[in-house]
């Protein structure tokens, strides 16, 4: 009975996706009413659901993870029941007689768990050990000994018979990988194993389990007999890397796991320091893998790891623009990530106590007082507000109570919550469908500092892809004229959104746009599709977006098309028939008495226009050299595109006029620096133009410099070009020499770098590498942050390759092993090289795209080439590891452990991919009422997910659990559990 009900339990779980949440409090009260010992509720979790060796779901080991925390099973039962059903298993050997003798004995036919799951689940048991959390019971230790040994005799088995195979098929048939990863993952458990201080004690009291342990490390190249006698010294204190005499890479033992103050700096940077990087999934699963659990240390860490990133930009100097970003981070994004990470907390521990943990550890001269900033002394009033921002704002999310603040300042604060309150998504899209007008004043709002700008940016987001799906272009080009001027705005924006949020809808449109029938004025439509597209093109330009970035692949899409040839015109015997007639109705509707008329416009669709502008500038450039056109009516003409309707074609038509440039022959320069000036300084230009035009000259301003300043450097005679560069260069023209947010670096500080005495641009990157240790020698004292940007490694992988950067790494990693940090170092590098680039993030996106959508967005082909990276050249010098082992044992041992470290990094991040995939996937079916996600008779699996859904239960509904029966126990029993039958629900 109570198997039974404990089984159709787990089924019910899997096929309705229950998060791991509502799963730990169903399973006990299930426990409650329905109690079983460790052993069998391990053997029905883990028995085999499927033939496949291949598939498994992953909801199992995050369900037997949280049995663990529940004390429901132990890890002698679960680790007994993974060898019975591995394939390794050799039955025919003699098994240790425990407690848990007869926990998964048999399994029906053939049927195998994956050799991915074990992998999965032993390194699961082994954070555990590693963690200290078990063994709880001296009888845990003894039947943890017990399986571990059965588990080593298995794996010897089979590696025997593997030999043999080998031998008989003369040495083309090995152990297969999964095999290897297995026994790798085997090995690396035995390794905690003998680190646990229980365990040791009772491997000292016990010499047959001890030989055991010995004769397995041996015959699988763990570690040979005198690096026994190092690990039996390693037991009471650090693995010594100095000691082992290496007879292979294979015989290297990883250090103890150490998190540097350094670290989360680092990272955070490295989130930031172009177009931010900081969704909910990229940095919430980093934290998890960094942390391991430990929820009170990586609140901390992350706040005041925001505190000194905000005050290392203060103090580099960096742009306004960069401090506002910090800033907004810091008061509107860490608030939406506490109140994540609090569900996880429980008493005693509080949001309220990690956040005054990390405030005694900012740096009070960086983040004065209010009071303070009244002395002249200080220098750093920019900043005296944070602190009660942030206060605020974590009020607001209701992380601390709003009468506390005063307490944790330390003064009266000076500001109050905001009168509208905490502001929820659903709650704004409904504002801004009953008032339209209400989506302007959000606008104007979300570079506040008030910790509501995340539910603005989501409200925003989901409007604009409403918008775009029912057609509605004239609010959304509202919308887009507006943000195409705010450039802080966007900069919020991507702290919550990633740019396939916000443009792939955009694209959409533009890709798919078309004259109504009935269509009446055409000259609206070239307005709005203009400000649609000025939007997605100040995105481009201020992120260096890339088709990949936008989700774009079709070489015939519109978007595609201007991002790729925007700016090259095309030749007149290549043009098609049509373009040829497009191309001849603007001339003469801009240089002849016909004007820019509808029939014009209807003749040709936007696209078309914008595809064209090119080559219509290279025939009025050829038309000007040939005296066909003279300069007044080209300059007549050309004002008609200083129009609002058709003035976001100065990009292309700018772009086009900078390449040129570069190889204009002498005589056409003086007609092209004449259309330039008609169209960078006109002499008159209505108001709502005005702010368009300052906005485009941002955006092409920084090219056309560097083309007319190369002009000037060849003939320093000229007099007719400073006054276009004096206009590109006005404070008033949108900023346009910092409009950019990207990871280049500015010639001075490129200079500092590379004149480092002793080696130039590494020498300096040593330097660095140098001063995050030192910080982080002394995590509890507080000493200001040493100067860093990322940037700094960015442009030394750039121009010197990746191979290079890892070598100067390794080379100070041995320097810093040499002087008693080397723990620190291995975690600081291993931040370095696992850091996330724009690449990886475009990557990730770019597929997590396409696979949510179903390919419809468009995507073909494959991803886009990227060049070796940091973890690519860490393998290389892994791979000539045992080699260097014989000349250079210290380097070898470092690039070997560093590369556990960052391999280790990656495969745990992928596994917390999964269960969020898992997670996120749960909710929006159960928000959509898809029921399960095609898990056929709970037989698991990953096929299920993204199935066409609608499975529900078997045997008809009862409505929602939480809604009709409330209570925990009535909730099994809408799981069809104890008698109740087969009602379904909605499990949200």
């Amino acid at each position: 009975m109570e198997q039974q009900e404990w089984k159709r339990f787990l089924d019910r779980c899997l096929l309705n996706r229950i998060s791991l949440d509502k799963f730990e409090r169903l399973a006990e009260v299930l426990y409650a009413r329905f109690s079983l010992s460790s052993p069998e509720i391990a053997k029905i979790f883990l028995t085999p659901r499927s033939r496949s060796l291949v598939s498994f779901d992953p909801l199992i080991p995050a369900y037997v993870e949280r049995l663990f925390s529940l004390d429901r099973v132990d890890i002698p039962s679960v680790l007994r029941v993974l060898l019975r059903t591995s394939h390794l298993y050799s039955p025919t050997l003699g098994e240790n007689k425990g407690d848990e003798e007869d926990s998964g004995r048999t399994v029906e036919g053939t049927w195998y768990n994956s050799p991915e799951l074990i992998e999965i689940l032993l390194y699961r048991v082994l954070r555990i050990f590693t963690t200290g959390a078990r063994p709880r019971t001296t009888q845990e230790v003894w039947g943890t000994i017990r399986v571990v040994s059965d588990w080593m005799s298995s794996v010897v088995a089979a590696s025997t018979k593997s030999e043999m195979m080998q031998d008989i098929n003369s040495g083309n048939a090995g152990p297969q990988s999964e095999d290897i990863a297995t026994r790798e993952a085997l090995g690396n458990l035995v390794i905690a194993l003998s680190e646990n201080p229980k365990i040791t004690r009772i491997l000292t009291q016990s010499l047959p389990k001890a030989s055991r342990l010995e004769s397995f490390q041996k015959q699988h190249a763990i570690f040979d007999s005198a690096q026994s006698k190092a690990l039996d010294d390693s037991m009471m204190g650090d693995i010594g890397v100095n000691g082992m005499e290496m007879h292979g890479v294979d015989t290297i033992l990883d250090g103890p796991y150490t998190i540097s103050k350094a670290g989360l700096y680092i990272y955070l940077n490295a989130l930031l320091v172009g177009k931010p990087m900081t969704t909910d999934e990229l940095v919430l699963n980093y934290l998890h893998t960094r942390y391991k659990g430990d929820i009170s240390t990586l609140t901390t860490d992350l706040i005041t790891a925001s505190f000194d990133t905000l005050s290392n930009a203060m103090y580099r100097n960096e742009p306004n623009q960069t401090m506002f970003l910090l800033r907004s981070f810091l008061v509107n994004r860490i608030p939406v990530f506490l109140s994540s990470l609090s569900s996880s907390m429980f008493e005693p521990l509080t949001p309220e106590f990690c956040i005054t943990q990390a405030l005694s550890h900012v740096d009070p001269t960086a983040f004065p007082s209010f009071s303070q900033t009244f002395d002249m002394s200080s220098s750093s009033g920019i900043l005296s507000d944070v602190r009660q921002e942030f206060l605020f704002a974590c009020a607001l999310h209701q992380l601390i109570a709003e009468e506390n603040i005063e307490r944790l300042l330390g003064e009266m604060p000076m500001q109050s919550l905001p009168e509208g309150g905490r502001y929820t998504k659903e709650e704004l899209i409904s504002q801004c469908s009953a008032d339209p007008e209400r989506v302007e004043r959000l606008l104007g709002e979300i570079e506040g500092m008030e910790g509501n700008a995340g539910a603005i940016v989501g409200a925003i987001a989901d409007v604009i892809r409403n918008l775009c799906t029912s057609k509605e272009t004239m609010s959304l080009k509202t919308i887009c004229t507006l943000l195409s001027r705010k450039p802080l705005s966007l900069d919020v924006i991507l702290l919550f959104k990633t740019p396939l949020d916000i443009l792939s809808p955009i694209c959409q449109t533009l890709n798919t746009w078309r004259f109504e029938d009935d269509q009446g004025e055409y000259q609206p439509v070239y307005d709005e599709f203009g400000g649609i597209l000025l939007l997605l093109l100040v995105f481009v330009h201020r992120y260096d977006l890339t088709i990949y970035d936008l989700g774009l692949m079709n070489d015939d899409s519109f978007v595609t098309e201007l991002l790729r040839r925007g700016n090259v015109s095309k030749r007149m015997d290549v043009l098609t028939s049509q373009e040829d007639k497009n191309l001849g109705g603007w001339i003469r509707g801009l240089f002849e008495a016909e004007g820019i008329s509808d029939e014009l416009m209807s003749s040709c669709q936007p696209q078309d226009f914008y595809l064209l502008v090119p080559t219509l500038f290279s025939q009025t450039l050829a038309a000007c050299n040939g005296n066909i056109l003279d300069l007044e009516t080209m300059k007549g003409g050309l004002e008609y595109l200083l129009e609002t309707f058709l003035l976001p074609s100065l990009i292309g038509a700018i772009s086009w006029l900078t390449t040129y440039l570069w190889s204009a022959p002498p005589e056409s320069v003086p007609n092209l620096l004449q259309i330039l000036q008609t169209l960078i300084k006109p002499t008159s230009i209505s108001g709502d133009a005005q702010a368009m035009h300052g906005t485009i000259i941002s955006i092409i301003a920084i090219p056309l410099a560097s083309s007319l300043q190369s002009l000037r450097r060849l003939d320093p005679t000229r007099d007719d070009l400073e006054p276009i560069l004096q206009t590109l260069q006005q404070p008033n023209s949108s900023s346009a020499f910092s409009a950019k947010r990207t990871t280049s670096v500015s010639h001075t500080e490129l200079e500092s770098w590379t004149s480092t005495h002793g080696g130039g641009l590494l020498a300096s990157l040593r330097n660095t590498f140098g001063s995050l240790v030192s910080w982080s020698t002394t995590p509890d004292i507080h000493m200001t942050p040493p100067s860093y940007t990322h940037r700094q490694l960015l442009v030394a992988v750039s121009m010197l390759g990746a191979r290079s950067v890892i070598s100067t790494l390794i080379e100070e990693m041995k320097l810093q092993t040499d002087h008693g940090s080397a723990d620190l170092a291995y975690d600081i590098a291993t931040t370095l090289i696992c850091a996330p680039t724009a690449a990886d993030v475009q990557a990730t996106q770019y597929t997590r795209f396409d696979l949510t959508h179903g390919g419809s967005s468009g995507v073909s082909g494959a991803s886009p080439k990227r060049r070796l990276s940091l973890r690519g050249a860490l393998r290389l010098e892994a791979e000539d590891a045992g080699k260097l082992a014989a000349t250079d044992t210290i380097k070898a041992e470092i690039i070997t452990r560093l590369n556990h470290r960052v391999e280790a990094h990656y495969g745990a991040a992928q596994v917390s991919q999964i269960m969020g995939d898992i997670d996120a996937a749960a909710v929006e079916d159960a928000a959509a009422g898809g029921g399960a996600m095609g898990m056929v008779g709970g037989s698991g699996g990953l096929d299920g997910l993204g199935g066409d859904g609608g499975l529900g239960l078997v045997g008809g509904g009862s409505g929602n659990i939480d809604d009709v029966l409330g209570a925990a126990g009535d909730e099994l029993e809408g799981l069809g559990l104890m008698g109740v039958g087969d009602g379904g629900m909605d499990l949200s």
